[in-house]
């Protein structure tokens, strides 16, 4: 899979499947990108490189934890987060990825948090907060 910013100056390969795809419905990202819920992929830091120069900016998860967004430094586009409750797992934002058939999404994530007016249709499974195949990855 590759992925890239609108402008291009920042691109990446993911080498490996990620570990979990699916949709977040948390506040962090309902407000990073002015959306009901954001599609997202999560992925070993090793399995992932990517090209450019991001900017950074610290602020709080869906899980109350510190996090770190990666934007691109020229048009500003969101492209992952590393999160402080995760140990070498990145969240990388899908809709960045060249081919959006490369998304299969799983499930949806923070549902506990999602906007009422916001119907779910689909019959992914639903988890009130984080995705359980992350718990072999949560920092100690």
């Amino acid at each position: 899979m590759h992925g890239a910013c609108r402008c291009g100056q920042i691109s990446y390969q993911v080498r490996n499947k990620p570990l979990y795809s699916g949709y977040c419905h948390c506040h962090a990202c309902q407000k990073r990108n002015s959306a009901p819920c954001v599609s997202v992929f999560l992925i070993q830091k090793k399995d992932i490189d990517f090209h450019g120069k991001t900017d950074s900016f610290r602020s709080l998860g869906g899980s109350g934890k510190e996090m770190t967004e990666h934007r691109c430094h020229d048009c500003g586009d969101a492209i992952y987060s590393d999160l402080s409750v995760l140990d070498n797992v990145i969240v990388c934002l899908a809709a960045t990825l060249n081919n959006p058939n490369d998304f299969e999404p799983e499930g949806h994530l923070w549902v506990s948090s999602r906007d009422p007016r916001f119907e779910i249709k689909d019959n992914l499974e639903q988890q009130a907060g984080p995705p359980k195949q992350m718990m072999p990855y949560l920092a100690k």
